[in-house]
């Protein structure tokens, strides 16, 4: 579990009262016993015999095991533990639902989770157990009144609302403070099944009153239940009243109801530095606990509340840092990488506070490859002069040592390499580094060594380092395996041919072998052939022929074969022009662009303390707002799927008959599609109406599963002279969010290619290909701005072009919920 993280839902019922803490020792005893089961092989083991669940039945009806509570505990244990396993017992929910008139707590509690189980595939025969439930809420005990509220509002029956309201608004008047707890939570399960109850009962004021009540759980499922109901108003309306209300009320927090307030304390924006100073202070003792998510909420607070005061800010993360590397070092490993993360976040902005503690962050022989690698990433941000002489002396041990994974040595040696780019004065002591790699044989380390040395190449690019250093790194050529590697040797070869001596007899060697490489080393052997022709043609023209003569007769891959053509038309076309293009001059590499841009670091910053700094990206890129609450649509899933067959079986009639008539047979509609690549599903009715603007006819459908493009064929087809080009503009009511777009295309044949969603307006690339015309491309390029507007370029060839009109439809139609 990654603590610290925002999880709704989490910290509800985590702080119960006395007697809350009644109802789980009382009612705990379930647990246990079902634990206690799960070592008994007769409870644990799946029915061995068909007639199991019979026998269960039997035992359910028989006078002597209910009249011995010991009995009946034994057997509904045994029930509830096939349940829990999978195993379908909903045959026995008529005789569970005699047993719910029980005394025995324990009992009452496993027959109510079962209830709530199996209510919803039997939903006749539990309207038959409301008397008794209804009974129950008005118990002398609180934790039975309780336990039958919480059971009644969770079976999720729209055909019991009448009878939950009035015991919804007696139970949140209750003066025992578990019961009103319980009330309050089963509003949401209410606004789940009736919204429409959730305004005519008057409970969103009644819930905001709830926040002052004396229980500080009753007070923050107060919280919890109105950000759920009011999701779409933005959540619940934080006041000054209300902030001070609850910052007053911390010492009484547990450590999970202290990061709900932190949470809410986000939402609110300080009006004077005396405020803010106020607040930290009140909060600045709680960084002591021992607790994760409270730290990182307090350090989220801090941040957000200091952004705009520079000096105040550089105090904060000093403030921080101390207990967040005391919770690193001693959280287990899956937190300590979440901490991790959050860290290097901050370091980005303020590394000259880390870097006094930079051996925090050296790596132990114990911690997992994950935690290892991002602790090597983060010893180059906390690199400086005083600093950097051991941290490469570190990193150079782990390449060394012989014990680390192939993934943890590689990485060291990209640290390296980032060193030395940024840092000049470390340039020197790290290729000295380098260059021990590569004496030392080891494949991996061989490889990930010269794809470092090129770009540290690719920044220092002037004679006299190339001079000094190329030498050594040519020594070892013929030992490199990784594609990746080889592509980089040939990039040295090619841009420093005239400083190696022996650099065209090295490439005769790859000449010769041309058809055995990969693809990616093949077109890298083409770009320095041409590179060395021009620097030292006497020795490469007849290379360079055999050359093309491989190249041009393999078409086992289509970027190689187009890369070699298109060299061979430029030399016969113009071979001055040739030189230009080949040979021209490079600008000194200053910034990668694999480093994070500023605005993103901002992004990321915007959303401290989520997941979005964990996956390094907003949570526009992996949240589908307005998806739902997991687990809501369960119980439909059968009956959606039976449905969805029927539907499916009955549009392939149609089709068939269609097709049998001689007609044209429209692109099939799916109802629901799934994306397995992506990990998430998106449900779309696809009707073709008479009164829909695509009519079947007349639009040329998108193969549902195109061919992947590469990106140098792409920007072919996008660039070609041959294309027909097409513009469009409309508005959209509101954007919707990047994922939601990609799967709304997708659904009609549009794939993503590229997104681009850092800066305004995003950004997006998409291609498909036209039924029929399955040899040639659809390229559209999207801008959508936040106020709705989207302004599309089409692009396809000749055989396709006549059609647009009808693509851009198509395109509409993925949005008309939104127009």
């Amino acid at each position: 579990m990654i603590v610290g993280i925002k999880n709704i839902g989490q910290g509800i019922g985590k702080g119960v009262t006395t007697a809350a803490s009644s109802v789980a020792s009382g009612v705990g005893v379930v647990v246990e016993n079902v634990s206690n089961i799960a070592s008994q092989k007769k409870f644990v083991s799946p029915p061995d015999k068909k007639g199991e669940i019979n026998e269960l039945k039997a035992a359910l009806s028989d006078p002597k095991i209910d009249k011995d509570p010991k009995l009946k505990k034994e057997v509904l244990q045994k029930v509830i533990a096939y349940m829990t396993m999978g195993i379908d017992t909903s045959r026995l929910f008529d005789k569970m639902i005699l047993n719910v008139h029980t005394k025995d707590i324990t009992q009452k509690k496993m027959v109510y989770q079962y209830l709530i189980n199996y209510a919803n595939t039997n939903q006749d025969l539990a309207i038959l157990t409301i008397n008794t439930l209804s009974r129950d809420c008005r118990d002398e005990s609180p934790l039975v009144r309780g336990l039958a509220l919480r059971s009644l509002s969770s079976l999720r029956l729209p055909k019991l609302v009448e009878y939950l309201l009035p015991l919804i608004n007696e139970g949140l008047n209750d003066p025992n403070s578990y019961v009103r707890k319980t009330a309050v939570m089963s509003i949401v399960k209410l606004y789940r099944i009736a919204p429409k109850h959730i305004e005519s009962e008057n409970y969103v004021e009644r819930l905001y009153s709830t926040i002052k009540d004396k229980d500080v759980q009753v007070s923050i499922n107060s919280i919890r239940a109105l950000n759920e109901i009011l999701e779409n108003e933005g959540g619940i309306k934080i006041t000054k009243k209300m902030i001070y209300y609850l910052v007053n009320r911390v010492q009484e927090y547990n450590e999970w109801q202290l990061c709900e307030v932190l949470e809410q304390l986000l939402k609110y924006t300080p009006e004077s530095n005396n405020e803010v100073f106020d607040m930290m202070n009140l909060l600045d003792e709680k960084l002591q606990i021992a607790n994760s998510a409270v730290v990182m909420s307090i350090t989220n607070v801090f941040l957000q509340f200091t952004q705009t005061m520079p000096k105040i800010n550089h105090k904060v993360y000093t403030r921080l840092r101390d207990p967040l590397l005391l919770l690193l070092a001693t959280a287990p490993h899956e937190l300590a990488y979440s901490l991790l993360q959050h860290t290097k976040l901050m370091i980005t902005r303020e590394p000259s506070v880390f870097s006094y503690h930079f051996k925090d962050f050296y790596i132990k022989h114990n911690e997992p490859t994950y935690l290892k690698e991002l602790k090597l990433e983060t010893l180059t941000l906390v690199a400086n002069e005083q600093n950097v002489k051991e941290i490469m002396e570190e990193l150079g041990y782990y390449v060394s040592l012989g014990d680390n994974e192939v993934s943890t040595s590689c990485k060291a040696i990209q640290s390296l390499g980032a060193i030395a780019v940024s840092m000049s004065i470390a340039t020197e002591a790290s290729l000295t580094y380098l260059l021990d790699f590569l004496e030392m044989g080891v494949v991996h380390i061989l490889s990930e060594t010269f794809i470092v040395l090129k770009d540290i190449l690719r920044k220092y690019d002037n004679d006299d380092f190339c001079s000094t250093y190329l030498p050594a790194i040519t020594k070892h050529w013929k030992s490199i395996q990784d594609p990746k590697a080889l592509v980089a040797f040939l990039w040295i070869l090619g841009e420093y041919g005239e400083i190696i001596d022996s650099s065209p007899y090295i490439l005769e060697h790859f000449i010769d072998n041309y058809t055995t490489y990969h693809h990616g080393v093949r077109i890298e052997i083409l770009t320095a052939a041409m590179k060395l022709f021009f620097k030292r043609p006497p020795e490469m023209q007849s290379m360079l022929g055999r050359l093309f003569e491989h190249s041009i007769a393999d078409t086992s891959h289509a970027d190689a074969h187009d890369r070699a053509l298109f060299y061979y038309r430029l030399l016969q076309t113009n071979v001055n022009l040739a030189r230009e293009v080949v040979l021209t001059k490079k600008k000194i590499v200053s910034n990668f662009t694999e480093e994070e841009s500023a605005e993103f670091r901002d992004l990321l910053f915007g959303e401290f303390n989520s997941l979005s700094v964990l996956y390094g990206k907003p949570s526009e890129r992996f949240i589908i707002k307005g998806a739902g609450v997991l687990g809501e649509e369960e119980a439909e899933d059968e009956d959606e799927e039976e449905e969805e067959e029927e539907e499916q079986e009955q549009e392939e009639e149609e089709e068939q008959e269609e097709t049998t008539n001689g007609t044209p047979t429209a692109h099939p509609s799916q109802n629901k599609q799934r994306l397995l690549s992506r990990g998430y599903e998106y449900v779309e009715e696809q009707g073709n109406s008479p009164t829909s603007p695509i009519v079947a006819n007349q639009s040329p459908a998108l193969l549902p599963n195109p061919r992947l493009i590469e990106k140098v064929e792409y920007q072919d087809c996008w660039a070609s002279s041959d294309s027909v080009r097409q513009v469009e503009s409309f508005k959209l009511k509101q954007r919707p969010p990047a994922q939601t777009t990609e799967q709304l295309l997708r659904a009609n044949g549009f794939v993503t290619f590229a997104v681009r969603v850092v800066s305004e307006p995003f950004q997006f690339y998409f291609y498909g290909q036209p039924r029929g015309n399955e040899k040639s491309y659809l390229l559209i390029k999207a801008l959508m701005g936040d106020d709705g507007s989207v302004n599309l370029e089409l692009r396809s060839d000749a055989k396709s072009g006549g059609d647009m009109d009808n693509f851009i439809q198509l395109f509409k139609k993925s949005f008309q919920r939104y127009m």
